[in-house]
């Protein structure tokens, strides 16, 4: 073997401040990313089961709905109203 290929205790590797400051933003910025995506992971995770748990639960309906139920029981008391007071008249 060559002077060159020998890897002791007393081997030395000059590398560039440039590509050292390169390679920590770059390792920073995997681990920045590893984590943001993580954690959107884990938020999704606990959506789901939120979600999951409230299947069961009533959720409030459409305002669309609650309009035509407010629209129909409406009705519903002129009707009633109407009919007490023909049975009023005819007693």
């Amino acid at each position: 073997m060559s002077d060159l290929a020998k890897i002791d205790d007393k081997s030395i590797l000059h590398i560039s401040l440039s590509y050292l400051i390169q390679i920590i933003a770059v390792i920073s910025i995997a681990v920045w990313g590893y984590a943001s995506i993580a954690e959107k992971i884990e938020k999704n995770k606990q959506e789901l089961k939120n979600l999951r748990g409230n299947q069961n639960n009533y959720i409030f309906p459409d305002i669309r709905t609650l309009e035509k139920q407010v629209i129909k029981l409406e009705k519903e008391v002129l009707i009633l109203k109407t009919e007490i007071e023909a049975i009023k008249k005819n007693d």
